[in-house]
């Protein structure tokens, strides 16, 4: 008798398994077809090709650059170089800066998009703030230049002189600046900390 409920009982079991698992099938489907819809986030990528979709010297303004890049919020902004006044353009996701485009020196064209946020990613998956100067790729890293950051020390590498891709970064806190990069302590170049990325736009 007991072998008999065990029996029916398992009997009833799969058969509750059985109607529930078109239903359970269809939530997966839907769930599935839901996250296929979704729209994707703005490109947050800046490396040699370009930055949050730019690739190209486009025109220095707002229509340009939000058709390059229409995910982003897009808007003018005032700024200098050593007293040089000039607009630039954000990127903006959320309420957060990604990305600013600089223009050439006649304003006519984009110039260079740097950024120093967090949220980018660089070609190897570098992030401002936490990234450090010994988890660059060796080959995209071997030509070095020393500047200040913020009137603090440090460097920008690229591939050449010319290159399109550069990445700054900060010497520890406490060291001392360096009249070249080559007089950097190997220490202090180990620690450095990524705090921006830039690329600069081909010329024609």
């Amino acid at each position: 008798m007991i072998k008999r409920i065990a029996v029916a009982a398992c009997v009833l079991a799969l058969a509750a398994c059985s109607q529930q698992s078109p239903n359970a099938e269809t939530e997966a489907q839907r769930a599935n077809a839901t996250s296929a819809a979704a729209p994707a986030g703005p490109s947050r990528a800046i490396g040699p090709q370009g930055a949050g979709g730019v690739s190209t010297a486009l025109p220095m303004d707002v229509a340009a650059i939000r058709a390059a890049a229409p995910l982003f919020t897009v808007a003018e902004v005032a700024d200098h170089v050593e007293g040089d006044p000039f607009t630039a353009i954000t990127m903006s996701s959320g309420s957060e800066e990604v990305f600013r485009v600089n223009p050439t020196a006649d304003r006519a064209r984009v110039h260079s998009i740097v950024t120093r946020s967090s949220q980018a990613r660089g070609p190897s998956g570098e992030v401002i703030g936490q990234t450090r100067f010994a988890a660059a790729p060796a080959d995209q890293v071997s030509f070095c230049l020393a500047e200040y950051v913020d009137a603090q020390p440090g460097f920008a590498c690229s591939t050449a002189a010319d290159g399109q891709f550069w990445r700054v970064y900060r010497l520890p806190e406490g060291a001392d600046a360096a009249p070249t990069f080559e007089e950097i302590e190997p220490d202090l170049l180990h620690d450095s900390l990524l705090v921006e990325m830039r690329w600069i736009a081909p010329r024609a």
